[in-house]
C-alpha cells in the first residue's frame, strides 16, 4: 500500500465537519480518527482477522497527515519529537500489516491516546 492509496482511503471522513474546521480542529479530528482506527486494528488482531484493510490504511494516512503538518521552524524540539513518534508509529504499523502480528501496537495506541488527550486539552485552554 502506498501513501496515495492511504490518503484516498482517509478522505472518506465526515467532509462537512472537515470543511468548516479550524487548523487546530483538523489536527484534533485526525488524532481522534487515528486512535479509533488503531483500536479497530487491535480488535482485528485479537479476533485473528487480517489487519491490512481500511482501518490500517486510514491509520497510515492519519500519521502521514500529522507528520506533514509539523512546523519544524516554529515547533523546534517538540516538532522533532513528534516526528520521531509518528515515524515509530508508522514503522510499527507497517510491520503489523505485513506480518499480522501486534509488535508494539499497544505502545503506539498508548502514545497516540496521550497525544489525543493533550491536543484536546489545548483547545479547552482559555475557555470557561
Amino acid at each position: 500500500m502506498n501513501v496515495q492509496s492511504a490518503l484516498n482511503a482517509y478522505k472518506e471522513t465526515n467532509l462537512s465537519e472537515v470543511e468548516s474546521a479550524s487548523p487546530h480542529r483538523l489536527i484534533e479530528l485526525t488524532f481522534q480518527d487515528l486512535k479509533r482506527n488503531l483500536l479497530i486494528v487491535r480488535r482485528h488482531l485479537n479476533e485473528g482477522k487480517p489487519v491490512g484493510g481500511l482501518e490500517a490504511s486510514k491509520s497510515i494516512a492519519a500519521l502521514e497527515i500529522l507528520r506533514t503538518s509539523l512546523n519544524f521552524e516554529d515547533g523546534g524540539e517538540i516538532a522533532a519529537n513528534l516526528d520521531q513518534i509518528y515515524s515509530y508509529s508508522l514503522d510499527q504499523l507497517s510491520k503489523i500489516i505485513k506480518d499480522d502480528n501486534e509488535y508494539e501496537l499497544d505502545a503506539v495506541i498508548a502514545i497516540i491516546s496521550s497525544l489525543v488527550d493533550a491536543w484536546g486539552s489545548i483547545s479547552s485552554i482559555g475557555k470557561p
